[in-house]
Order: C-alpha cells, then structure tokens, then sequence
C-alpha cells in the first residue's frame, strides 16, 4: 500500500475546480426551448437528485451567456452523450451564440429540442424548482420521459 501525504492548499475558485477535475464525471448535453429558438450546452453538473418522484437535476453559472434562458425555462432535455460524441461536446461547449446551427433538431416533451443522434440515455423532464447557490443556479427537473440505449458507452472526464 502506498501511503500518500497530503498537502493543504489554500482554498480559492481555481484550485477547487482544478482538485474536482480530478473526479471522473459523466458528460451531457442540455437543451431547452429559449424566447429565441432552441438553446444548449455542455455540462459536467447534472446527476440524479430522487427516484421518488423521478427528479434529475444540473447548475447553470451565473456568468453564462445563456442564463436568462434558463431561468425562464420549463423544461429541459439531458442528453447523456457516448464516449464516441465528442464533436457534441465540443459543439455546445463553445460559445457561439447559435450551437444548432446546421444541426437538425426535432421537438420533444413541449417543442423542446431533441438531438437528431443517439445517446446512451435522454431525459425529457419539466422544471419543479430553481434555487440560487454561490455563484451557480440549481435547475431540477421531473423526469416524465425517457430514451436509453442499452450498450451506449457513456463519456466521462478526468483530468
């Protein structure tokens, strides 16, 4: 067995969020339907909240481009994307104003925007509370449909 000292670091933003980055965590893409179109983006947040009722949720930055969006949202869509959709990754993790722009999305639950590819699972679920915490915005959703490909390999991320 190895014995490993630990070292004591000061606690800032960076290096908590350099330290987390060491957590292995699954990937998703949400999607809602905004007052100007369809709106999307990457995030590392999102994890089951209650079984009973069925209750997912994920944060949104106070900071982000997209907030008010959110906010105002009803519903939303997780997209649990496979360790082989980087490109989605990539695509709703940048910061264009359009991420749908030549994808070809269909309406889910309430018009909100379905992927147009398969994911190892989809959640179509309706907002039932937003809280404030820090610097961040708790969205949880009941689920009311779900999508799931069996041998889907979900992405995950360490650093």
């Amino acid at each position: 067995m190895t014995c490993v000292t630990p070292t004591t670091l000061d606690v800032t933003p960076s290096v908590l969020r350099g330290q987390l980055a060491r957590w292995p965590t699954g990937v998703a893409v949400v999607t809602t339907l905004g007052p100007d179109g369809p709106v999307g983006k990457t995030v590392n947040s999102f994890h089951a909240t209650s079984l009973e009722p069925a209750l997912v949720g994920w944060c949104i930055d106070h900071r982000s481009s997209q907030l008010d969006a959110w906010l105002a949202a009803e519903g939303y869509v997780v997209h649990v994307v496979a360790a082989d959709q980087t490109d989605l990754v990539t695509r709703f993790a940048a910061s264009s104003s359009d991420r749908f722009a030549g994808l070809d999305w269909a309406p889910g639950l309430d018009g909100m925007p379905l992927l147009p590819v398969d994911v190892p699972l989809r959640l179509e679920c309706r907002v039932t509370h937003r809280f404030a915490v820090g610097d961040h915005t708790y969205l949880i959703g009941e689920v009311v449909a779900l999508t799931a490909a069996a041998h889907a390999v979900p992405l995950t991320l360490q650093r």
